[in-house]
Protein backbone atom coordinates (compact mmCIF):
# COMPACT_ATOMS: atom_id res chain seq x y z
CA UNK A 1 0.00 0.00 0.00
CA UNK A 2 1.12 3.58 -0.68
CA UNK A 3 -0.26 5.95 1.93
CA UNK A 4 -0.31 9.62 0.99
CA UNK A 5 0.55 10.83 4.48
CA UNK A 6 -2.58 13.03 4.38
CA UNK A 7 -4.28 11.67 7.48
CA UNK A 8 -7.92 12.03 6.49
CA UNK A 9 -7.34 10.66 2.98
CA UNK A 10 -5.51 7.58 4.29
CA UNK A 11 -7.86 6.87 7.19
CA UNK A 12 -11.28 7.71 5.75
CA UNK A 13 -11.17 7.86 1.95
CA UNK A 14 -8.88 5.05 0.73
CA UNK A 15 -8.28 3.57 4.18
CA UNK A 16 -4.79 2.14 3.49
CA UNK A 17 -3.84 4.49 0.65
CA UNK A 18 -3.25 3.60 -3.00
CA UNK A 19 -2.73 -0.09 -3.87
CA UNK A 20 0.91 -0.97 -4.62
CA UNK A 21 1.73 -1.65 -8.25
CA UNK A 22 -0.91 0.79 -9.49
CA UNK A 23 -1.19 3.50 -12.12
CA UNK A 24 -3.43 6.27 -10.76
CA UNK A 25 -4.81 9.08 -12.91
CA UNK A 26 -5.13 12.43 -11.09
CA UNK A 27 -7.29 14.68 -13.26
CA UNK A 28 -8.77 18.14 -12.86
CA UNK A 29 -9.12 21.67 -14.11
CA UNK A 30 -6.17 24.07 -13.91
CA UNK A 31 -5.77 25.27 -10.32
CA UNK A 32 -7.61 22.34 -8.74
CA UNK A 33 -4.49 21.23 -6.85
CA UNK A 34 -3.31 18.23 -8.90
CA UNK A 35 0.39 19.08 -8.63
CA UNK A 36 0.15 19.87 -4.90
CA UNK A 37 -1.67 16.61 -4.16
CA UNK A 38 0.80 14.55 -6.19
CA UNK A 39 3.85 16.33 -4.75
CA UNK A 40 2.50 15.74 -1.23
CA UNK A 41 2.25 12.04 -2.08
CA UNK A 42 5.97 12.03 -2.97
CA UNK A 43 7.13 14.25 -0.10
CA UNK A 44 5.27 12.37 2.63
CA UNK A 45 6.42 9.10 1.10
CA UNK A 46 10.03 10.13 1.68
CA UNK A 47 9.65 11.98 5.01
CA UNK A 48 7.14 9.72 6.74
CA UNK A 49 7.74 6.32 5.15
CA UNK A 50 11.33 6.49 3.85
CA UNK A 51 10.29 5.68 0.27
CA UNK A 52 12.11 7.08 -2.77
CA UNK A 53 10.15 9.23 -5.21
CA UNK A 54 10.63 10.52 -8.76
CA UNK A 55 8.89 13.51 -10.34
CA UNK A 56 8.81 13.64 -14.15
CA UNK A 57 7.91 17.16 -15.23
CA UNK A 58 6.72 18.37 -18.59
CA UNK A 59 5.04 21.39 -16.99
CA UNK A 60 7.63 23.34 -14.96
CA UNK A 61 11.36 23.43 -14.42
CA UNK A 62 13.16 22.00 -11.41
CA UNK A 63 13.79 25.43 -9.83
CA UNK A 64 10.13 26.46 -10.31
CA UNK A 65 8.89 23.23 -8.76
CA UNK A 66 11.27 23.39 -5.80
CA UNK A 67 10.35 26.99 -5.02
CA UNK A 68 6.57 26.55 -5.27
CA UNK A 69 6.68 23.45 -3.07
CA UNK A 70 9.01 25.11 -0.56
CA UNK A 71 6.32 27.75 0.00
CA UNK A 72 4.02 24.91 1.10
CA UNK A 73 6.60 23.56 3.54
CA UNK A 74 7.97 20.78 1.29
CA UNK A 75 11.76 20.90 0.87
CA UNK A 76 12.50 18.65 -2.12
CA UNK A 77 16.07 19.94 -2.37
CA UNK A 78 16.76 18.37 1.02
CA UNK A 79 15.20 15.07 -0.09
CA UNK A 80 17.36 15.09 -3.22
CA UNK A 81 20.50 15.48 -1.09
CA UNK A 82 19.39 12.54 1.03
CA UNK A 83 18.99 10.38 -2.07
CA UNK A 84 15.23 10.04 -1.60
CA UNK A 85 14.08 12.15 -4.54
CA UNK A 86 14.86 12.63 -8.22
CA UNK A 87 13.48 15.38 -10.48
CA UNK A 88 13.41 14.45 -14.18
CA UNK A 89 13.05 17.56 -16.35
CA UNK A 90 11.31 16.93 -19.70
CA UNK A 91 9.93 20.45 -20.13
CA UNK A 92 11.71 20.92 -23.48
CA UNK A 93 10.81 17.50 -24.89
CA UNK A 94 9.12 17.55 -28.29
CA UNK A 95 9.44 16.85 -31.98
CA UNK A 96 11.60 13.99 -33.22
CA UNK A 97 13.48 13.51 -29.94
CA UNK A 98 10.43 12.74 -27.83
CA UNK A 99 10.56 8.95 -28.06
CA UNK A 100 14.29 8.92 -27.34
CA UNK A 101 13.77 11.14 -24.30
CA UNK A 102 10.97 8.91 -23.05
CA UNK A 103 13.28 5.93 -23.34
CA UNK A 104 15.92 7.77 -21.30
CA UNK A 105 13.27 8.68 -18.74
CA UNK A 106 12.25 5.04 -18.27
CA UNK A 107 15.92 4.08 -18.03
CA UNK A 108 16.58 6.75 -15.40
CA UNK A 109 13.54 5.62 -13.40
CA UNK A 110 14.69 2.00 -13.62
CA UNK A 111 18.14 2.91 -12.29
CA UNK A 112 16.75 5.01 -9.41
CA UNK A 113 14.03 2.44 -8.58
CA UNK A 114 11.56 4.81 -6.87
CA UNK A 115 8.67 3.44 -4.88
CA UNK A 116 6.59 6.45 -5.95
CA UNK A 117 6.42 8.20 -9.34
CA UNK A 118 4.57 11.28 -10.56
CA UNK A 119 4.28 12.30 -14.22
CA UNK A 120 3.13 15.90 -14.72
CA UNK A 121 1.43 15.81 -17.07
CA UNK A 122 0.38 12.82 -19.12
CA UNK A 123 -1.74 15.22 -21.18
CA UNK A 124 1.44 16.70 -22.68
CA UNK A 125 2.61 13.23 -23.67
CA UNK A 126 -0.76 12.65 -25.35
CA UNK A 127 -0.42 15.91 -27.31
CA UNK A 128 3.09 15.03 -28.52
CA UNK A 129 2.76 11.27 -29.03
CA UNK A 130 -0.90 10.88 -29.94
CA UNK A 131 -3.43 8.52 -28.42
CA UNK A 132 -2.01 5.14 -29.46
CA UNK A 133 1.62 5.79 -28.45
CA UNK A 134 0.46 7.26 -25.13
CA UNK A 135 -1.45 4.06 -24.45
CA UNK A 136 1.71 2.05 -25.16
CA UNK A 137 3.73 4.30 -22.81
CA UNK A 138 1.25 3.85 -19.99
CA UNK A 139 0.35 0.22 -20.41
CA UNK A 140 3.57 -1.31 -21.64
CA UNK A 141 6.61 0.76 -20.63
CA UNK A 142 5.57 2.50 -17.40
CA UNK A 143 3.01 -0.11 -16.40
CA UNK A 144 5.54 -2.94 -16.54
CA UNK A 145 8.00 -1.03 -14.35
CA UNK A 146 5.33 -0.21 -11.78
CA UNK A 147 4.18 -3.83 -11.57
CA UNK A 148 7.72 -5.24 -11.51
CA UNK A 149 8.87 -3.05 -8.61
CA UNK A 150 5.48 -2.83 -6.84
CA UNK A 151 5.63 0.95 -7.17
CA UNK A 152 2.77 3.45 -7.45
CA UNK A 153 2.59 6.08 -10.20
CA UNK A 154 0.35 9.15 -10.25
CA UNK A 155 -0.35 10.46 -13.75
CA UNK A 156 -1.54 14.07 -13.81
CA UNK A 157 -4.04 14.94 -16.54
CA UNK A 158 -5.66 18.24 -17.45
CA UNK A 159 -9.45 18.25 -17.60
CA UNK A 160 -10.73 21.21 -19.64
CA UNK A 161 -13.02 23.50 -17.64
CA UNK A 162 -16.69 22.65 -18.12
CA UNK A 163 -16.12 19.23 -19.71
CA UNK A 164 -16.28 15.67 -18.42
CA UNK A 165 -13.63 14.40 -20.82
CA UNK A 166 -10.22 13.70 -19.27
CA UNK A 167 -7.27 14.55 -21.51
CA UNK A 168 -7.54 12.64 -24.78
CA UNK A 169 -10.08 10.22 -23.35
CA UNK A 170 -7.79 7.18 -23.38
CA UNK A 171 -5.79 7.55 -20.18
CA UNK A 172 -8.54 6.43 -17.81
CA UNK A 173 -8.96 3.09 -19.59
CA UNK A 174 -5.41 1.86 -18.87
CA UNK A 175 -5.08 2.90 -15.23
CA UNK A 176 -6.04 1.18 -11.97
CA UNK A 177 -7.58 4.23 -10.35
CA UNK A 178 -8.97 7.66 -11.21
CA UNK A 179 -8.96 10.64 -8.85
CA UNK A 180 -10.80 13.73 -10.10
CA UNK A 181 -10.29 17.14 -8.50
CA UNK A 182 -13.07 19.65 -9.21
CA UNK A 183 -13.85 23.16 -8.14
CA UNK A 184 -16.98 25.23 -8.37
CA UNK A 185 -17.66 28.89 -7.68
CA UNK A 186 -19.95 29.77 -4.77
CA UNK A 187 -20.35 33.52 -5.08
CA UNK A 188 -17.03 35.05 -4.13
CA UNK A 189 -15.35 31.80 -3.06
CA UNK A 190 -14.38 28.47 -4.60
CA UNK A 191 -15.38 25.04 -3.31
CA UNK A 192 -13.06 22.12 -4.11
CA UNK A 193 -14.17 18.48 -4.13
CA UNK A 194 -12.45 15.17 -4.84
CA UNK A 195 -14.21 12.31 -6.61
CA UNK A 196 -12.85 8.76 -7.01
CA UNK A 197 -14.98 7.02 -9.67
CA UNK A 198 -12.54 4.12 -10.04
CA UNK A 199 -10.06 2.43 -7.69
CA UNK A 200 -9.20 -1.24 -7.99
CA UNK A 201 -8.92 -3.15 -4.70
CA UNK A 202 -10.41 -0.26 -2.73
CA UNK A 203 -13.94 0.65 -1.62
CA UNK A 204 -14.77 4.37 -1.66
CA UNK A 205 -17.75 5.17 0.56
CA UNK A 206 -18.76 8.65 -0.54
CA UNK A 207 -19.27 10.30 -3.93
CA UNK A 208 -17.38 13.48 -2.99
CA UNK A 209 -14.88 14.69 -0.40
CA UNK A 210 -14.37 18.39 0.09
CA UNK A 211 -10.84 19.73 0.47
CA UNK A 212 -9.02 23.04 0.65
CA UNK A 213 -5.57 24.27 -0.31
CA UNK A 214 -3.86 26.00 2.61
CA UNK A 215 -0.30 26.95 3.55
CA UNK A 216 0.01 23.32 4.67
CA UNK A 217 -1.00 21.98 1.25
CA UNK A 218 -4.08 19.76 0.72
CA UNK A 219 -6.42 19.46 3.71
CA UNK A 220 -9.68 17.52 3.86
CA UNK A 221 -12.63 18.17 6.11
CA UNK A 222 -12.53 15.64 8.93
CA UNK A 223 -16.24 14.84 9.27
CA UNK A 224 -16.79 14.99 13.05
CA UNK A 225 -19.48 12.27 13.12
CA UNK A 226 -16.89 9.70 12.13
CA UNK A 227 -14.78 10.54 15.15
CA UNK A 228 -17.48 11.31 17.68
CA UNK A 229 -16.96 9.75 21.10
CA UNK A 230 -19.29 9.42 24.04
CA UNK A 231 -18.58 12.26 26.46
CA UNK A 232 -19.16 11.88 30.18
CA UNK A 233 -21.81 14.35 31.28
CA UNK A 234 -21.04 17.17 33.70
CA UNK A 235 -23.21 19.16 36.08
CA UNK A 236 -20.66 21.99 36.19
CA UNK A 237 -22.01 25.40 35.26
CA UNK A 238 -20.05 28.49 34.30
CA UNK A 239 -20.91 32.14 34.46
CA UNK A 240 -22.35 34.22 31.66
CA UNK A 241 -20.48 37.19 33.13
CA UNK A 242 -23.80 38.79 34.22
CA UNK A 243 -25.08 37.84 37.69
CA UNK A 244 -28.76 38.35 36.90
CA UNK A 245 -28.52 36.26 33.73
CA UNK A 246 -26.81 33.49 35.72
CA UNK A 247 -29.73 33.60 38.13
CA UNK A 248 -32.25 33.43 35.26
CA UNK A 249 -30.44 30.35 33.93
CA UNK A 250 -30.42 28.58 37.28
CA UNK A 251 -26.77 29.25 38.06
CA UNK A 252 -25.21 29.86 34.65
CA UNK A 253 -24.82 27.60 31.58
CA UNK A 254 -23.62 24.02 31.62
CA UNK A 255 -20.00 23.58 30.60
CA UNK A 256 -19.85 22.54 26.94
CA UNK A 257 -23.19 24.14 26.03
CA UNK A 258 -23.93 25.91 22.75
CA UNK A 259 -25.65 29.24 23.46
CA UNK A 260 -27.38 31.41 20.83
CA UNK A 261 -28.11 35.11 21.38
CA UNK A 262 -30.60 36.31 18.80
CA UNK A 263 -31.98 39.82 18.29
CA UNK A 264 -32.04 42.81 15.95
CA UNK A 265 -29.15 45.22 15.45
CA UNK A 266 -28.46 47.29 18.56
CA UNK A 267 -29.92 44.84 21.07
CA UNK A 268 -26.45 44.22 22.53
CA UNK A 269 -25.62 40.69 21.41
CA UNK A 270 -21.90 41.44 21.16
CA UNK A 271 -21.97 43.12 24.57
CA UNK A 272 -23.38 39.96 26.17
CA UNK A 273 -20.65 37.97 24.38
CA UNK A 274 -17.94 40.31 25.72
CA UNK A 275 -19.24 39.87 29.28
CA UNK A 276 -19.06 36.09 28.83
CA UNK A 277 -15.57 35.96 27.31
CA UNK A 278 -13.93 38.50 29.63
CA UNK A 279 -15.47 37.24 32.88
CA UNK A 280 -14.42 33.66 32.21
CA UNK A 281 -10.94 34.68 31.06
CA UNK A 282 -10.47 36.57 34.33
CA UNK A 283 -11.55 33.43 36.20
CA UNK A 284 -8.67 31.54 34.58
CA UNK A 285 -10.43 29.91 31.64
CA UNK A 286 -8.88 30.22 28.18
CA UNK A 287 -11.25 32.10 25.90
CA UNK A 288 -11.35 32.73 22.14
CA UNK A 289 -13.45 35.53 20.61
CA UNK A 290 -13.96 35.25 16.84
CA UNK A 291 -15.57 38.22 15.12
CA UNK A 292 -16.77 38.45 11.53
CA UNK A 293 -18.22 41.91 12.17
CA UNK A 294 -15.57 44.12 13.78
CA UNK A 295 -11.77 44.53 13.81
CA UNK A 296 -9.85 43.82 17.01
CA UNK A 297 -9.32 47.48 17.97
CA UNK A 298 -13.06 48.15 17.72
CA UNK A 299 -13.84 45.20 19.99
CA UNK A 300 -11.32 46.42 22.57
CA UNK A 301 -12.72 49.96 22.40
CA UNK A 302 -16.29 48.72 22.91
CA UNK A 303 -15.26 46.71 25.98
CA UNK A 304 -13.43 49.71 27.44
CA UNK A 305 -16.49 51.90 26.89
CA UNK A 306 -18.39 49.48 29.13
CA UNK A 307 -15.53 49.52 31.68
CA UNK A 308 -14.78 45.86 31.07
CA UNK A 309 -11.14 44.93 31.91
CA UNK A 310 -10.48 43.44 28.47
CA UNK A 311 -6.75 44.22 28.48
CA UNK A 312 -6.28 42.29 31.73
CA UNK A 313 -8.15 39.36 30.18
CA UNK A 314 -6.00 39.50 27.03
CA UNK A 315 -2.72 39.34 28.98
CA UNK A 316 -3.12 35.62 29.57
CA UNK A 317 -6.40 33.94 28.70
CA UNK A 318 -8.30 35.85 26.00
CA UNK A 319 -7.45 35.70 22.30
CA UNK A 320 -9.35 37.69 19.66
CA UNK A 321 -9.46 36.66 15.98
CA UNK A 322 -11.15 38.51 13.12
CA UNK A 323 -11.50 37.81 9.41
CA UNK A 324 -13.87 38.58 6.54
CA UNK A 325 -16.25 35.63 6.02
CA UNK A 326 -16.74 36.09 2.28
CA UNK A 327 -13.06 35.27 1.75
CA UNK A 328 -13.58 31.65 2.89
CA UNK A 329 -15.86 28.73 2.06
CA UNK A 330 -17.82 27.07 4.90
CA UNK A 331 -15.21 24.32 4.93
CA UNK A 332 -12.34 26.80 5.18
CA UNK A 333 -14.13 28.61 8.00
CA UNK A 334 -14.63 25.35 9.90
CA UNK A 335 -10.99 24.33 9.40
CA UNK A 336 -9.79 27.73 10.58
CA UNK A 337 -11.91 27.51 13.75
CA UNK A 338 -10.74 23.91 14.28
CA UNK A 339 -7.11 25.02 13.90
CA UNK A 340 -7.61 27.80 16.48
CA UNK A 341 -9.21 25.36 18.92
CA UNK A 342 -6.44 22.80 18.49
CA UNK A 343 -3.72 25.41 18.96
CA UNK A 344 -5.15 27.47 21.81
CA UNK A 345 -7.35 24.79 23.52
CA UNK A 346 -9.99 27.20 24.88
CA UNK A 347 -12.76 26.42 27.35
CA UNK A 348 -14.75 29.43 26.10
CA UNK A 349 -15.57 30.32 22.48
CA UNK A 350 -17.51 33.24 20.99
CA UNK A 351 -18.55 33.34 17.31
CA UNK A 352 -19.92 36.78 16.40
CA UNK A 353 -21.90 36.54 14.23
CA UNK A 354 -23.79 33.87 12.33
CA UNK A 355 -25.42 36.65 10.34
CA UNK A 356 -22.17 37.48 8.56
CA UNK A 357 -21.64 33.82 7.70
CA UNK A 358 -25.24 33.43 6.58
CA UNK A 359 -24.92 36.41 4.26
CA UNK A 360 -22.15 34.74 2.27
CA UNK A 361 -22.96 31.03 2.57
CA UNK A 362 -25.58 28.64 1.29
CA UNK A 363 -28.01 27.85 4.14
CA UNK A 364 -27.42 24.09 3.90
CA UNK A 365 -23.64 24.54 3.89
CA UNK A 366 -23.85 26.87 6.88
CA UNK A 367 -26.06 24.44 8.81
CA UNK A 368 -23.62 21.61 8.09
CA UNK A 369 -20.68 23.77 9.21
CA UNK A 370 -22.48 24.68 12.46
CA UNK A 371 -23.18 21.01 13.11
CA UNK A 372 -19.47 20.26 12.70
CA UNK A 373 -18.52 23.13 15.01
CA UNK A 374 -21.07 21.90 17.56
CA UNK A 375 -19.65 18.38 17.54
CA UNK A 376 -16.12 19.75 17.80
CA UNK A 377 -16.93 22.00 20.76
CA UNK A 378 -18.92 19.27 22.53
CA UNK A 379 -16.07 16.81 22.11
CA UNK A 380 -13.68 19.31 23.68
CA UNK A 381 -16.16 20.50 26.35
CA UNK A 382 -16.02 24.10 25.06
CA UNK A 383 -18.84 26.44 26.06
CA UNK A 384 -19.74 28.44 22.96
CA UNK A 385 -21.67 31.68 22.37
CA UNK A 386 -23.13 32.37 18.93
CA UNK A 387 -24.85 35.62 17.96
CA UNK A 388 -27.50 36.02 15.26
CA UNK A 389 -29.01 39.24 13.93
CA UNK A 390 -32.69 38.41 13.49
CA UNK A 391 -35.99 39.66 14.86
CA UNK A 392 -37.55 37.47 17.53
CA UNK A 393 -40.95 37.55 19.25
CA UNK A 394 -40.09 35.04 22.03
CA UNK A 395 -42.62 32.57 20.61
CA UNK A 396 -41.14 31.55 17.24
CA UNK A 397 -37.77 29.78 17.27
CA UNK A 398 -35.38 31.53 14.84
CA UNK A 399 -33.13 30.12 12.11
CA UNK A 400 -34.13 26.47 12.35
CA UNK A 401 -30.78 25.28 11.01
CA UNK A 402 -28.97 26.74 14.02
CA UNK A 403 -31.61 26.58 16.75
CA UNK A 404 -31.96 22.79 16.77
CA UNK A 405 -28.26 22.48 17.60
CA UNK A 406 -28.35 25.00 20.44
CA UNK A 407 -28.67 24.07 24.10
CA UNK A 408 -29.66 27.59 25.12
CA UNK A 409 -31.41 30.31 23.10
CA UNK A 410 -31.69 33.80 24.55
CA UNK A 411 -33.89 36.32 22.75
CA UNK A 412 -33.30 40.08 22.74
CA UNK A 413 -35.78 42.60 21.34
CA UNK A 414 -36.99 46.20 21.36
CA UNK A 415 -40.31 47.35 22.74
CA UNK A 416 -41.76 50.86 22.45
CA UNK A 417 -43.48 52.04 25.68
CA UNK A 418 -44.89 55.57 26.00
CA UNK A 419 -42.71 56.77 23.16
CA UNK A 420 -39.56 55.23 24.67
CA UNK A 421 -37.58 52.32 23.24
CA UNK A 422 -37.03 49.66 25.87
CA UNK A 423 -35.09 46.41 25.57
CA UNK A 424 -36.46 43.02 26.58
CA UNK A 425 -34.71 39.68 27.24
CA UNK A 426 -36.12 36.17 27.65
CA UNK A 427 -34.73 32.65 27.75
CA UNK A 428 -36.47 30.96 24.82
CA UNK A 429 -34.82 27.58 25.40
CA UNK A 430 -32.50 26.02 27.98
CA UNK A 431 -32.05 22.30 27.50
CA UNK A 432 -32.20 20.10 30.64
CA UNK A 433 -32.19 23.12 32.93
CA UNK A 434 -34.54 24.88 35.30
CA UNK A 435 -34.68 28.45 34.04
CA UNK A 436 -36.82 31.56 34.33
CA UNK A 437 -39.81 31.86 31.96
CA UNK A 438 -40.22 35.58 32.57
CA UNK A 439 -39.51 38.44 30.17
CA UNK A 440 -37.08 40.93 31.73
CA UNK A 441 -36.02 44.47 30.94
CA UNK A 442 -32.38 45.30 30.40
CA UNK A 443 -30.22 48.29 29.63
CA UNK A 444 -26.74 48.73 28.21
CA UNK A 445 -24.96 51.15 30.50
CA UNK A 446 -21.39 52.36 30.93
CA UNK A 447 -20.90 49.22 33.06
CA UNK A 448 -22.26 46.90 30.38
CA UNK A 449 -25.56 45.00 30.59
CA UNK A 450 -27.92 45.54 33.51
CA UNK A 451 -30.99 43.25 33.76
CA UNK A 452 -33.96 43.89 36.02
CA UNK A 453 -37.60 42.82 36.37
Amino acid sequence: MSRTGIEYFDEHILKDGFPDGSLILVAGEPGAGKTIFSATFLYNGAKKFGEKGAYVSLAETKSEFYESMRQLGMDFKELEKEGLFKFIDLVTVGGETVEKEIGLMIEEIAQFRPKRIVIDSISVFAQVLGAEKTRVLLHTMLGRFVKAYNSTALLIAEKPVGTEKIGYGIEEFVVDGVVILRYESLGEVTRRVMEIPKMRRRHVERAQYEYVITHKGIEFVAVPELERKEIEYTMEKITTGIDKLDEMLGGGVYKGSNVLFVGMTGTGKSTFALHFAIANALQGRKAVYISFEEPVDQIIRAAKNYNMPIEDAMKENLKIFTWIPESRTPVCTFLKIKEIIEEFKPEILVIDSLTSLRRHMDEKELTKMLRYIGLLTKANRITTYFTLNEEIDFEVVPFTGASTMMDVIIGLKYQVTNGTIERRIAIVKSRASSHSRKIYKYEITNRGVKIYE
